[in-house]
Protein backbone atom coordinates (compact mmCIF):
# COMPACT_ATOMS: atom_id res chain seq x y z
CA UNK A 1 0.00 0.00 0.00
CA UNK A 2 0.89 3.05 -0.85
CA UNK A 3 1.78 5.95 1.85
CA UNK A 4 -1.39 8.66 1.02
CA UNK A 5 0.01 11.44 3.46
CA UNK A 6 -3.24 10.75 5.62
CA UNK A 7 -2.84 8.93 9.16
CA UNK A 8 -4.39 6.10 9.63
CA UNK A 9 -6.21 5.40 13.23
CA UNK A 10 -5.44 1.68 13.28
CA UNK A 11 -7.59 0.93 16.51
CA UNK A 12 -10.59 2.35 14.57
CA UNK A 13 -9.71 0.73 11.37
CA UNK A 14 -9.34 -2.50 13.54
CA UNK A 15 -12.90 -2.15 15.43
CA UNK A 16 -14.88 -1.12 12.16
CA UNK A 17 -13.35 -4.01 10.51
CA UNK A 18 -14.71 -6.68 13.30
CA UNK A 19 -17.92 -4.60 13.39
CA UNK A 20 -18.37 -5.35 9.50
CA UNK A 21 -16.95 -8.46 9.17
CA UNK A 22 -17.59 -10.32 12.39
CA UNK A 23 -21.09 -9.62 13.99
CA UNK A 24 -21.87 -10.53 17.20
CA UNK A 25 -18.19 -10.51 18.27
CA UNK A 26 -17.77 -6.71 18.74
CA UNK A 27 -21.26 -6.49 20.12
CA UNK A 28 -20.15 -8.89 23.30
CA UNK A 29 -21.19 -7.84 26.62
CA UNK A 30 -17.80 -6.11 27.81
CA UNK A 31 -15.94 -9.26 29.38
CA UNK A 32 -12.79 -7.01 30.63
CA UNK A 33 -15.40 -6.45 34.02
CA UNK A 34 -14.57 -9.85 35.17
CA UNK A 35 -10.80 -9.63 34.93
CA UNK A 36 -9.11 -7.79 37.78
CA UNK A 37 -7.91 -4.31 36.69
CA UNK A 38 -3.74 -4.90 37.50
CA UNK A 39 -2.90 -4.36 34.09
CA UNK A 40 0.73 -5.68 32.84
CA UNK A 41 1.84 -5.81 36.36
CA UNK A 42 0.90 -9.60 35.66
CA UNK A 43 2.55 -10.11 32.98
CA UNK A 44 6.18 -9.82 34.54
CA UNK A 45 5.01 -12.57 36.96
CA UNK A 46 4.01 -15.06 34.62
CA UNK A 47 7.06 -14.66 31.95
CA UNK A 48 8.39 -18.68 32.05
CA UNK A 49 11.34 -17.01 30.65
CA UNK A 50 13.63 -13.61 30.90
CA UNK A 51 12.25 -10.71 28.46
CA UNK A 52 15.50 -11.82 26.17
CA UNK A 53 15.84 -8.94 23.52
CA UNK A 54 12.23 -8.20 23.95
CA UNK A 55 10.39 -11.39 23.58
CA UNK A 56 8.50 -13.06 26.60
CA UNK A 57 6.63 -16.29 26.77
CA UNK A 58 4.18 -17.21 28.82
CA UNK A 59 2.99 -20.93 29.59
CA UNK A 60 0.91 -23.10 32.03
CA UNK A 61 -2.36 -20.86 31.31
CA UNK A 62 -5.43 -22.83 31.13
CA UNK A 63 -8.31 -21.58 29.14
CA UNK A 64 -12.30 -22.72 29.68
CA UNK A 65 -15.26 -22.57 27.59
CA UNK A 66 -17.78 -20.52 29.41
CA UNK A 67 -20.36 -20.66 26.38
CA UNK A 68 -20.76 -20.16 22.81
CA UNK A 69 -23.70 -20.67 20.35
CA UNK A 70 -23.25 -22.43 16.77
CA UNK A 71 -21.80 -25.60 16.28
CA UNK A 72 -18.45 -27.54 15.33
CA UNK A 73 -19.08 -31.50 15.22
CA UNK A 74 -16.51 -33.98 15.95
CA UNK A 75 -15.92 -34.16 12.17
CA UNK A 76 -16.42 -30.69 11.28
CA UNK A 77 -17.91 -29.67 8.09
CA UNK A 78 -17.47 -26.60 5.37
CA UNK A 79 -19.72 -24.51 6.40
CA UNK A 80 -20.16 -24.94 10.33
CA UNK A 81 -19.53 -21.62 12.80
CA UNK A 82 -18.86 -21.37 16.12
CA UNK A 83 -18.72 -18.52 18.61
CA UNK A 84 -17.49 -19.01 22.26
CA UNK A 85 -16.51 -16.80 25.11
CA UNK A 86 -13.96 -18.33 27.69
CA UNK A 87 -12.03 -17.25 30.49
CA UNK A 88 -7.81 -17.26 30.77
CA UNK A 89 -6.90 -18.78 33.84
CA UNK A 90 -3.15 -18.93 35.83
CA UNK A 91 -1.69 -22.38 36.90
CA UNK A 92 -3.05 -21.38 39.90
CA UNK A 93 -6.58 -20.36 39.21
CA UNK A 94 -6.26 -17.12 38.86
CA UNK A 95 -8.82 -15.41 36.41
CA UNK A 96 -6.45 -13.37 34.07
CA UNK A 97 -7.96 -12.73 31.21
CA UNK A 98 -11.22 -13.54 28.49
CA UNK A 99 -11.56 -14.82 24.86
CA UNK A 100 -14.64 -13.60 22.36
CA UNK A 101 -14.09 -15.85 19.25
CA UNK A 102 -15.63 -17.33 16.27
CA UNK A 103 -14.56 -20.63 14.30
CA UNK A 104 -15.60 -21.00 10.53
CA UNK A 105 -14.43 -24.30 8.87
CA UNK A 106 -13.42 -22.99 5.37
CA UNK A 107 -11.87 -25.89 3.78
CA UNK A 108 -11.41 -29.54 3.62
CA UNK A 109 -8.29 -30.73 2.11
CA UNK A 110 -8.94 -33.54 -0.43
CA UNK A 111 -5.80 -35.35 -0.13
CA UNK A 112 -5.77 -36.36 3.61
CA UNK A 113 -9.35 -34.88 4.90
CA UNK A 114 -8.02 -32.75 7.31
CA UNK A 115 -10.52 -30.18 7.83
CA UNK A 116 -9.23 -25.78 8.61
CA UNK A 117 -10.91 -23.34 10.10
CA UNK A 118 -10.70 -19.08 10.33
CA UNK A 119 -10.36 -18.78 13.99
CA UNK A 120 -10.85 -15.05 15.30
CA UNK A 121 -10.63 -13.77 18.24
CA UNK A 122 -10.47 -10.69 21.15
CA UNK A 123 -8.10 -11.64 24.07
CA UNK A 124 -8.35 -9.29 27.04
CA UNK A 125 -5.30 -9.86 29.16
CA UNK A 126 -2.51 -8.26 31.00
CA UNK A 127 -4.29 -4.77 31.13
CA UNK A 128 -4.31 -5.05 26.79
CA UNK A 129 -6.83 -5.89 23.96
CA UNK A 130 -5.17 -8.35 21.44
CA UNK A 131 -6.84 -9.25 17.99
CA UNK A 132 -6.23 -12.67 16.81
CA UNK A 133 -6.87 -14.40 13.53
CA UNK A 134 -5.59 -17.15 12.01
CA UNK A 135 -6.28 -20.25 9.75
CA UNK A 136 -6.09 -23.62 12.07
CA UNK A 137 -5.98 -27.59 11.15
CA UNK A 138 -8.86 -28.45 13.18
CA UNK A 139 -8.13 -32.23 12.36
CA UNK A 140 -4.91 -32.13 13.64
CA UNK A 141 -6.63 -29.81 16.74
CA UNK A 142 -8.99 -32.15 17.72
CA UNK A 143 -6.24 -35.36 17.77
CA UNK A 144 -4.15 -33.28 20.38
CA UNK A 145 -1.62 -30.76 18.43
CA UNK A 146 -1.16 -27.64 19.29
CA UNK A 147 -2.50 -24.74 16.83
CA UNK A 148 -1.15 -21.40 17.11
CA UNK A 149 -3.06 -18.43 15.79
CA UNK A 150 -0.94 -14.85 15.22
CA UNK A 151 -2.18 -11.60 16.15
CA UNK A 152 -1.09 -7.98 17.70
CA UNK A 153 -2.60 -5.97 20.74
CA UNK A 154 -4.70 -3.00 19.38
CA UNK A 155 -5.42 -1.13 23.13
CA UNK A 156 -3.87 -0.58 26.51
CA UNK A 157 -0.50 -1.20 27.83
CA UNK A 158 1.10 -3.43 24.91
CA UNK A 159 -0.86 -1.84 22.45
CA UNK A 160 1.91 -2.29 19.41
CA UNK A 161 3.34 -5.43 20.39
CA UNK A 162 3.01 -8.59 18.12
CA UNK A 163 1.86 -12.07 19.77
CA UNK A 164 1.52 -15.83 18.66
CA UNK A 165 -1.07 -17.80 21.02
CA UNK A 166 -1.21 -21.65 20.69
CA UNK A 167 -3.96 -23.90 21.63
CA UNK A 168 -3.76 -26.93 22.88
CA UNK A 169 -7.16 -29.28 23.80
CA UNK A 170 -6.48 -31.30 26.78
CA UNK A 171 -8.73 -34.58 27.44
CA UNK A 172 -10.72 -32.78 29.83
CA UNK A 173 -13.86 -31.12 28.09
CA UNK A 174 -14.12 -27.25 27.49
CA UNK A 175 -10.84 -26.77 28.95
CA UNK A 176 -7.51 -25.93 26.66
CA UNK A 177 -3.70 -25.26 27.70
CA UNK A 178 -2.31 -21.97 26.40
CA UNK A 179 0.67 -20.42 25.85
CA UNK A 180 2.12 -17.15 24.67
CA UNK A 181 4.97 -15.23 22.89
CA UNK A 182 5.18 -11.85 23.02
CA UNK A 183 7.20 -9.48 21.38
CA UNK A 184 7.42 -5.75 21.16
Amino acid sequence: MAPTGQRTDLLAAAAAFLTEHVPGLATVADPPARVPADGSAALGGLATEADVAGVVRVAGLTERVLGGHGEITPVPRTGQVRYYEDEIRTAAGTLIGTVSGRLEVVHERPGDGHRFAVRTEQVHLFGTLFHFSGLNDLTAEFAGAYVSVPGFAVAGELVGWSAVRSIHMTPTPFVSKVQLVLAR
